[in-house]
C-alpha cells in the first residue's frame, strides 16, 4: 500500500469520527450555550445549527428508504393508490362559500 492510499484510508476512517464528534459536539455546545445565555446571538446560534447539519444529513440519510426502495424497480416516487389516480382533497368550505 502506497503513502497516499494509506493517508486516503486512514481519513477515511477519521472524518465519519470527527464529524460525528467534533463538528455535531461543537454544534450543540454553542446551541446550548447560546439558548441559556441571558442575550443569545443569531448568528452564533445559525453557526451551531450548521455545525450539526453534516452528521444530521448522514443520519436521516440512512433512515430514508434506499433509491430503489423495496421492490428494487429504481423509482423512488411514492406508489399511487390501487385506482391509479392520486387521491383527491375533500372540498374545503370556503370554497363552498360557507
Amino acid at each position: 500500500m502506497d503513502v497516499e492510499s494509506e493517508a486516503r484510508l486512514k481519513w477515511k476512517t477519521s472524518w465519519p469520527l470527527l464529524k460525528d464528534i467534533g463538528l455535531t459536539g461543537t454544534g450543540i455546545f454553542v446551541i446550548l450555550w447560546e439558548a441559556f445565555s441571558g442575550r443569545p446571538n443569531g448568528l452564533l446560534l445559525g453557526t451551531g445549527l450548521a455545525l450539526t447539519v453534516p452528521s444530521t444529513w448522514d443520519h436521516i440519510k440512512a433512515l430514508m428508504p434506499s433509491s430503489g426502495g423495496p421492490s428494487g424497480d429504481g423509482s423512488s416516487s411514492p406508489s399511487l393508490p390501487p385506482g391509479g389516480s392520486s387521491p383527491s382533497l375533500p372540498p374545503s368550505r370556503e370554497a363552498h362559500g360557507e
